[in-house]
């Protein structure tokens, strides 16, 4: 970009640190196209012309844009994002008629408000439709933003505004603000003309002021827009030569910072998306190494269960044959108690089979010997066999 190196290179083209409001007007009398295509879009381009010298002459200046018309609206607030400002500006809408006072007192508020105390704050008015307002109020106005040390840059175009009494208003409230010189009124003729190529060549944009910059006549401003501006005569672009050149490194410039904004975005998110995905490979990983590792536990878990159960088991045959051995002892005790026991039974039958005991027995119970059947108690035990006998056979 050589024409904006050197512009900022040129002593002639610096400016001071200031902080710049741009008021809009976006009235019905916009419509109009004296301007070519209309005088909205051709504000639009003065604008765009205005904020890149604005921010270009000192790194340090900031723009912001608000309209007039209707209710009047911030667009953006002291900024030095040309992108930002030239898309709001893009969004304006024709609506209603022109508060200039509202609009000015706006454009103070928000200066007063801006971040950098250091930067001188100044106001750019477009006036492209008849000011209602009294004079009083505006010279009052001016009184107080001379007071507090604003300036005012006051653009007047428009057919109309020529011949009705714009101009003499608009001087009266310049000359009220005005400090040393550090505010002006630009009275552009009626068209045919580029309202950009006007503005560049005026003390709007540092230009050395020229007969009729300033003035009330509005006869001579055209004068002084024909001749042109260039680098030798105090910075202004002149219609011919330098402004599409200056237009297209502007819109380079713009173009660059949306792509730079793009960049930083796109930054901004692959941190995060390589975070997120780092954190699901390291959960994957995790996964994999626990899964085998599982596997092995459960194998392991499997075999130890498998050599407890055979271990019970083992045991439990063990405490079963244990249990199995001392029954069968206790059986064989238990035949060999009924053994000695049936040996002694015998031995008491043999007794009780004796005819001379069961005959002492019967003497000593005092019961007569014929009325007892002896025979029949020594033979008891061979009838009670027989009926054993008898009971198996049916």
């Amino acid at each position: 970009l050589p024409l904006t190196s050197a512009l900022v290179a040129s002593k002639a083209w610096k400016m001071p640190l200031e902080a710049v409001m741009v008021c809009m007007d976006n009235s019905e009398f916009q419509r109009n196209g004296d301007y070519s295509p209309n005088r909205l879009l051709a504000q639009s381009e003065a604008i765009s012309t205005i904020s890149f010298s604005k921010t270009e002459s000192n790194l340090e200046s900031a723009v912001g844009v608000l309209t007039m018309a209707g209710r009047t609206e911030v667009l953006c607030a002291p900024s030095r994002n040309l992108g930002n400002i030239m898309t709001e500006v893009k969004r304006v809408k024709i609506n209603g008629k022109c508060d200039f006072l509202s609009g000015i007192k706006t454009a103070q508020l928000a200066l007063k408000n801006r971040q950098n105390k250091n930067q001188h704050p100044r106001i750019i008015l477009f006036v492209g439709s008849p000011v209602e307002c009294d004079s009083k109020e505006l010279v009052a106005l001016g009184a107080l933003l001379k007071k507090n040390n604003y300036a005012v840059d006051v653009i007047n175009f428009g057919k109309e505004n020529a011949s009705n009494d714009n101009v003499e208003k608009l001087t009266a409230f310049i000359q009220a603000v005005d400090t040393e010189g550090n505010s002006h009124l630009v009275n552009v003729p009626p068209g045919p003309h580029r309202l950009t190529d006007m503005i560049t060549s005026s003390p709007v944009l540092g230009s050395t002021p020229q007969p009729g910059f300033g003035a009330p006549s509005a006869a001579t401003v055209p004068v002084a827009a024909a001749t042109g501006g260039t680098m030798n005569n105090g910075g202004g672009l002149g219609p011919a030569d330098n402004t599409e050149e200056a237009l297209l490194a502007y819109a380079l410039r713009i173009s660059m910072e949306e792509a730079r904004d793009k960049q930083q975005k796109a930054e901004s998110k692959e941190p995060k998306a390589e975070a997120q995905k780092m954190e699901t490979e390291a959960n994957t990983n995790v996964e994999a190494s626990a899964a085998p590792e599982g596997s092995e536990m459960e194998v392991e878990d499997e075999e130890l269960d498998e050599e407890d159960e055979l271990a019970q088991a083992m045991a439990l045959s063990m405490a079963m044959a244990e249990e199995e051995e001392e029954e069968e002892e206790e059986k064989k005790e238990d035949a060999d108690e009924n053994a000695e026991e049936g040996d002694v039974d015998d031995d008491i039958l043999k007794v009780f089979k004796e005819e001379k005991f069961i005959e002492d027995l019967i003497d000593s119970t005092g019961v007569p010997k014929d009325d007892v059947d002896i025979e029949k108690i020594l033979n008891f035990d061979q009838e009670e066999g027989e009926k054993k006998e008898d009971e198996e056979k049916n």
